[in-house]
């Protein structure tokens, strides 16, 4: 049996259900308990129509992971359209605005919590992985780069700066580790401490 013909209007409307469907199922089980047959019916497809449209179950995460990205990339953009002169507070809210919106993102939260990067390294096509990550996949890096360039950031390699803004989302995962009581003045101290140790003006 032939596999139906859609029309770029049909193909328009398939994906943008295919996008929904695994925004919802990939945020509530996650992409190791998702499967195709729950994107299908979420989506109100056949099974083998979405094979027309991805290779795997990975490849529609790993897209909605790039619109996610470039999503928060607009978030913390927000946070630093201010011109004039970077301060402490400045940065601070901005450390502030990436715990908020990568910490409580799911498809971040499964990055961190899962063995969710190891599926899609095995299952996506390294090119696909290598012009991702060329792209400057951490969201915060050319914010740093650029305020580095401008005198206001230590000169610490960039990755080992996202890598500190990496480690302080990681905290906000610990919760119940660092204890409840404690945690909102724990994170609030991480922030100042880094804000201080980072900024040279």
């Amino acid at each position: 049996m032939m596999a139906r013909k859609f029309s770029e209007r049909e193909k328009e409307i398939i994906r943008e259900r295919l996008v929904e469907a695994g925004k919802e199922c990939f945020g509530v089980y996650g992409l190791k308990k998702t499967s195709i047959e729950q994107l299908t019916k979420a989506a109100g497809i056949a099974q083998g129509t979405f094979y027309l449209f991805y290779p795997s179950k990975e490849e529609l995460y790993f897209e909605l992971l790039e619109l996610e990205e470039e999503k928060v990339r607009r978030q913390l953009l927000e946070e630093t359209e201010e011109t004039g002169v970077m301060t402490k507070e400045r940065f601070v809210r901005f450390l502030r605005k990436s715990l908020s919106v990568m910490g409580e993102n799911p498809f971040f939260r499964q990055l961190y919590e899962e063995e969710v990067m190891e599926q899609l390294v095995r299952k996506l096509p390294p090119e696909k992985l290598a012009a991702h990550f060329d792209k400057d996949a951490d969201v915060a890096l050319p914010f740093i780069r650029r305020w580095q360039e401008e005198g206001w950031l230590t000169s610490h390699k960039p990755e080992i700066i996202v890598s500190l803004i990496r480690s302080l989302i990681l905290l906000t995962m610990q919760k119940w580790l660092i204890g409840e009581d404690v945690y909102d003045e724990t994170m609030e101290l991480f922030i100042e401490l880094m804000a201080d140790g980072l900024m040279t003006k």
